[in-house]
């Protein structure tokens, strides 16, 4: 057999695909592009959230910059409007520079709130229209003591009524007083607006008023309320059968001075019974009738306490320590509330006498006493205020002699006296100050109204049931 016959025949058919085979032909690829899709849109997917937590973000950071914004401008708004209140309330007063520098305070952008540069010009142009009244003798001081509220009890008191008739002056006379002194153009000042002493020795000081505007003072004396003006039966303690005057000063609850006073029925309340709390309640209402925010000085004796609280030396045997100390420290609190609302304080003597007719050792005494009871109470007293119409020298004539030595080693350097003829006077020192008082009384209203011509019509404000005052 030739060659080419003896070989094998060759197999027509494949060989047999194994199932990796297949796996890896068939089905891979289609897997890979699968998890390829996935992976592609596990991209995009994450892409476009990705994006959408971005623009949240961003979105979330522009609102809380926005409210960032929003409330640092609520913050300066806030503060622009305190500063415009308080700026007001100095500018009420004639105080344009302090007004000017509680704008200039202002920590923002001015620019923003153009309402604080206007009240800047209009503080500016307003004092530059000031005009200037540099003579104190110019200044009259009218001076009330302790004021009537029932008038049926005071005149009908057997021993003082007529008095009190002839002295005193009642709540509704003093408040039209105070009505009219306002409309006839007069603002309250202070000793320290009328009299400076920056060089260590006292001169005239200068008030910047508005064209037209006056200066006036007040002064009130014997703000102690002692025990013949409110206790009617000798127990030392207000009762309805006292006088029908006030017979304390206090704060009220809601922190405002005022006054206690017990009625006809015995029972105490509490409001503007007094010259302080009705003085205060109208420059509140008026605070253009206040020079810098000045009120009057209040002179106070020591023989049975201060404001109506008795911290002389014998009223802690009476009333125990723990009391005694209370009303000390009630005393001092209305001390500093009265001084920052614009109240001077000054000594009415320590037991309401004379110093005039009196020797020096009863000078000395009196003042000693004053020196050890009231004033570690009140502190940084030097206005002196004469009582009983005396003085230990006539207007004419200076200060000397033992007298005068006890009252400047006692802290005492501003003194006020009588004005007998109505008209204020006063003398300026080296190293004091003196000035006469217009008292208002029963008798200067119903007899010397001219006195008071051009502040107010001492006639029509006589209240009826005073009947005939005498004289």
């Amino acid at each position: 057999m030739d060659e080419q016959t003896s070989q094998k025949p060759v197999n027509p058919r494949r060989k047999k695909r194994s199932q990796m085979q297949i796996f890896k032909e068939t089905y891979l690829p289609v897997i890979i592009a699968g998890v390829s899709l996935v992976m592609i849109l596990i991209f995009i997917i994450g892409a476009i959230s990705r994006g959408i937590q971005n623009g949240k973000a961003a979105k979330e950071a522009s609102i809380q910059a926005s409210e960032s914004e929003a409330a640092a401008y609520a913050q300066l708004e806030e503060e622009a409007n305190r500063l415009i209140t308080g700026s007001q309330t100095f500018a009420a007063g004639y105080d344009y520079d302090r007004a000017i520098a509680v704008i200039d305070t202002f920590s923002g952008d001015v620019s923003q709130f153009p309402k604080l540069t206007e009240l800047k010009q209009q503080y500016t142009n307003a004092k530059s229209s000031l005009v200037a009244w540099n003579d104190p003798a110019q200044v009259t001081n009218l001076s009330f003591m302790p004021l009537m509220v029932d008038t049926k009890r005071a005149f009908a008191d057997d021993v003082y009524g007529e008095y009190y008739n002839r002295r005193y002056v009642t709540i509704g006379e003093f408040q039209k007083i105070l009505e009219q002194l306002y409309a006839n153009n007069y603002v309250l000042v202070g000793m320290d607006d009328i009299v400076s002493s920056a060089d260590g020795s006292y001169s005239a000081g200068t008030v910047y008023l508005p064209d037209g505007k006056k200066p006036i003072m007040i002064t009130q004396v014997n703000v102690s309320y002692p025990y013949q003006l409110v206790d009617g039966n000798n127990d030392l303690r207000p009762d309805k059968n006292g006088d029908g005057f006030a017979s304390k000063l206090v704060l009220d609850e809601n922190g405002n001075l005022a006054c206690e006073y017990v009625d006809d029925q015995g029972q105490t309340q509490v409001g503007a019974y007094d010259l302080v709390p009705i003085l205060s309640a109208f420059v509140k209402e008026h605070p253009d009738f206040s020079y810098k925010g000045a009120k009057a000085t209040l002179a106070v004796t020591g023989y049975n306490g201060v404001f109506g609280y008795r911290i002389q030396a014998d009223a802690e045997k009476t009333s125990g320590t723990a009391l005694f100390e209370k009303e000390k420290a009630a005393v001092k609190e209305l001390a500093e509330t009265l001084r920052s609302e614009g109240y001077d304080l000054a000594c009415y003597t320590y037991e309401d006498i004379g110093y005039g007719d009196k020797d020096v050792s009863t000078v000395k005494e009196d003042l000693a006493s004053w020196t050890d009871e009231i004033a570690p109470v009140l502190r940084d007293v030097s206005i002196f205020v004469f009582a009983q119409s005396s003085d230990i020298a006539d207007k004419e004539n200076e200060y000397s002699g033992d007298k005068y030595s006890a009252l400047q080693s006692a802290g005492f350097h501003i003194f006020m006296g009588n004005a007998s003829d109505g008209k204020t006077w006063i003398s300026l020192k080296d190293s004091y100050v003196r000035q006469g008082r217009v008292l208002v009384s029963g008798t200067t209203m119903a007899y010397n109204s001219d006195w008071f011509n051009g502040m107010f019509d001492a006639k029509a404000i006589l209240d009826s049931s005073r009947g005939d005052v005498p004289q």
